[in-house]
């Protein structure tokens, strides 16, 4: 029992240090949105939502790669040196780079008329394994992008910019928030503004982060809706009865809401709070905050992609790279690379 006390105490300290970061985590308006496209349905899905949300008077840059073909060796008898190498390797770099700027010409009819302005860039991006998540976190770092959208489980021919696993580490790395659409969602609301949004929180830092991302995002008329997850299936099979440790979890819940009140009271939205938990067995956050998005439907779910250590430890990694694998919802994360 000691031992869990403790790690309540430590947890309550980290509450009171993070007040602050809570009070002043909004942000401003969207000025720079940042898209990365290729030739996947997915894309496809990622700029259907991105039209919903960007603002009227917001720069839109679409980037798109190109992949640089590696030399090859065929059994130690040719080299990139010769001939008809040089000229193979030059036609593969002008048909991925022509491939990249037609998706780029389309993907840009998006938004003619409807942003101040719109443009397109070709990034080369180099064939070694792991050069995905490099280029574009540095593209939107160089371009100082407000916010960076990508469409997930990519099954097109070029270049994949993100699969799940990319897209979760490249929320963790990403200078900016990092909006992840499925190619999956069911979108029956086209080019309808935001109607609800949903705030998961473990009232740290990173949550609160994800929460003022999230308030730039939303109109007047969007409802937000903040959960705190009560983790039972973390404590189902602990010696101590589970209604003390539960009692505990709702307790820090409680709290945590407290913030993202007092934070949501400041941006005039729209809101609610709500503290949900997990099933006893069989069940992980992931799985409940999206259970409540599904029931309440939402149009997106936010989420802090570092969240605290200890009892109440649950929106880290993990968690955003699980709901980035089963959800069928729009996901804006917020990682710790975020000013």
């Amino acid at each position: 029992m000691p031992d869990h006390e403790e790690k309540v105490r430590n947890v309550n300290r980290e509450e009171q240090q993070n007040i602050g970061t809570l009070r002043g985590s909004l942000g401003g308006p969207l000025r720079r949105i940042m898209i990365a496209v290729d030739d996947s349905a997915a894309s496809t899905q990622a700029l259907r939502f991105a039209s919903r949300v960007v603002p009227r008077d917001a720069q839109v840059r679409i980037v798109c790669a190109a992949e640089q073909p590696r030399a090859w060796n065929a059994g130690g008898a040719y080299t990139a040196g010769d001939a008809w190498m040089t000229d193979a390797l030059s036609v593969a770099r002008g048909e991925s780079l022509h491939a990249a700027e037609r998706t780029l010409e389309q993907a840009m009819t998006a938004f003619n008329g409807q942003v101040a302005l719109v443009e397109g860039q070709v990034i080369g991006l180099p064939a070694e394994t792991g050069a995905v998540m490099p280029a574009l976190a540095d593209a939107a770092r160089d371009w100082q992008a407000d916010m960076l959208i990508v469409g997930t489980r990519h099954q097109g021919r070029m270049k994949r910019w993100v699969d799940g696993s990319v897209s979760g580490a490249l929320a963790v790395c990403a200078p900016c928030p990092l909006l992840v659409v499925p190619v999956e969602y069911d979108e029956t609301r086209a080019n309808a503004p935001l109607a609800r949004i949903l705030l998961a929180t473990d009232g740290s830092p990173a949550s609160a982060q994800a929460i003022g991302a999230a308030v730039r995002l939303a109109g007047p008329q969007t409802a937000l809706r903040a959960v705190y997850v009560v983790d039972r299936s973390s404590i189902a099979g602990d010696p101590v009865p589970g209604s003390v440790l539960e009692d505990a979890l709702a307790e820090l819940g409680r709290k945590a809401l407290a913030g993202a009140h007092e934070q949501l009271d400041a941006s005039g939205s729209v809101y609610e709070t709500a503290l949900v938990a997990t099933a006893r067995l069989r069940d992980d956050i992931a799985h409940t905050v999206l259970r409540d998005a599904q029931d309440w439907q939402a149009d997106l779910v936010a989420l802090g992609t570092q969240g605290r250590r200890g009892v109440a430890r649950w929106l880290l990694g993990s968690v955003a790279q699980r709901a980035i694998e089963i959800t069928h919802v729009p996901l804006l994360l917020v990682g710790p690379g975020v000013a």
